[in-house]
């Protein structure tokens, strides 16, 4: 394997796209992730708050991720608290 720094900068990523991790709930082993299943599992384990001041109220600190809930004609997105 090269040195990850030599590899080109992909700027079109895609949900099909995959990523290297490691399994520690599989001895550690080795794995590939698409992106698509990291972006479900922030959706599912991520709390909801309405907005930035109600993420801060319910005890998130900068930085930190929430999802907001949406509006009946958007999909919530993540965000950062600020």
């Amino acid at each position: 394997m090269a040195i990850i720094s030599t590899y080109p900068i992909d700027a079109s990523v895609n949900l099909t796209d995959k990523l290297i991790g490691t399994d520690v709930e599989d001895s550690s082993k080795t794995k590939n992730y698409t992106v698509e299943s990291i972006l479900q599992l922030l959706s599912n384990n991520l709390a909801v708050y309405a907005d930035n001041a109600s993420a801060v109220s319910g005890g998130l600190a900068v930085g930190q991720l929430y999802r907001n809930a949406g509006n009946g004609t958007t999909s919530s997105v993540v965000c950062v608290v600020y």
